[in-house]
């Protein structure tokens, strides 16, 4: 997916990608873009609130007339991710802040210079996978789980060569010193916090 590695944040956009990433099982990257529309249409525009509700007619209806290319499983597990993506998001705030605190919010920089190199998974996909499956979703498997890292921007595997890994590592950094300035901040108030107390 050539816009993977550009961090994602927005939880639509996260859960959009989750469900592509599980469609991978069945069809290539090409052909789930050239039906990106379709997939966003069916699927309410990936709305969690509006995926969560669906009923067993939506699911027949879904079958018969929308993605015979999904298989029924894969199509229960949209409904019931979705409903376990309302959980995440009442404890963590968002299913952005869920994903990305298992990488200290930084994405990952591999930095493979061979296409070969890339894994299909990783211990910390792995991690990840556990922990949802523990939460209820479905079709979350280790390769699954590294594919949406992949594309929603939380590790970043272009190769060396590739004009986009220069793109989005000069974004890591700038979140990188992004990050430094706001702990730096959060420091200053913390210290300024404790001298007017030891005056008071």
């Amino acid at each position: 997916m050539k816009n993977g590695g550009v961090p994602v944040y927005d939880d639509k956009k996260l859960f959009e990608l989750l469900v592509l990433s599980q469609a991978l099982a069945e069809l290539s990257w090409p052909e789930i873009l050239h039906k990106r529309d379709m997939f966003r249409k069916l699927f309410d525009n990936f709305d969690p609130s509006s995926i969560a509700k669906f009923e067993e007619k939506k699911l027949q209806s879904l079958k018969v007339n929308g993605i015979p290319l999904l298989s029924e499983q894969k199509l229960r597990a949209v409904v019931e991710n979705a409903m376990q993506m309302l959980k995440v998001q009442q404890e963590f705030g968002s299913f952005s802040n869920y994903c990305w605190s298992f990488v200290n919010h930084k994405p990952i920089r591999n930095g493979f210079r061979y296409g070969r190199q890339v894994p299909v998974k990783s211990p910390k996909a792995e991690v990840i996978s556990k922990d949802l499956m523990k939460r209820g979703f479905r079709c979350v498997g280790p390769t699954v789980i590294y594919s949406f890292m992949q594309v929603a921007g939380i590790v970043n595997d272009h190769l060396l060569t590739c004009f986009r890994y220069k793109e989005c590592d000069a974004n890591d950094k700038k979140l990188d010193l992004k990050l430094k300035m706001e702990e730096k901040t959060e420091v200053l108030k913390l210290s300024e916090a404790m001298e007017i107390g030891e005056h008071k």
